[in-house]
């Protein structure tokens, strides 16, 4: 059996496209975090092809993450897209005639993260921590210096 991630630089060579088309187990992502986890397949379409000195990827990927709710802890499962990546190696940098783009791919999906999620758009026990929150105030005139604020620019 093959290896998805792998392409075959001499297949490339004259001109040729390989169609990239698959579902591959999140695994290759080797995270090992309390507060993050893949238990989704990760689907993969685009191509790769070389252009002059280089290889080029051109790939959508989409799957789920699961992070805890920022607000009540609850896992949360986000998913995470990426349409229309390109990436570029350079062919004297392949030097066995194999590109493996696991890490192109598990580094564009990783990107893709937020840094905070929330429980159905919008937690039901935010109001039970709505008191604690600051609100957003305008600072006091008097208390601040803003030194830029009597510039006038054309």
């Amino acid at each position: 059996m093959s290896d998805p991630f792998i392409i075959s630089i001499d297949r490339l060579k004259g001109g040729a496209v390989q169609k990239i088309d698959t579902i591959l187990a999140s695994d290759f992502f080797d995270i090992h975090e309390a507060d993050l986890s893949f238990a989704d397949a990760v689907k993969v379409s685009g191509e790769a092809y070389v252009a002059d000195e280089d290889l080029v990827l051109h790939l959508n990927a989409s799957t789920f993450a699961q992070i805890p709710c920022c607000i009540c802890n609850q896992w949360v499962s986000i998913p995470l897209i990426i349409k229309g990546y390109y990436y570029t190696e350079s062919l004297a940098n392949i030097a066995t005639g194999f590109f493996d783009f696991r890490g192109p791919l598990r580094e564009a999906l990783l990107i893709e993260l937020p840094k905070t999620a929330e429980c159905k758009g919008s937690c039901p026990e935010r109001k039970v921590i709505a008191p604690y929150l600051r609100k957003d105030a305008q600072p006091d005139v008097s208390t601040h210096y803003f030194p830029f604020n009597d510039l006038k620019l054309p």
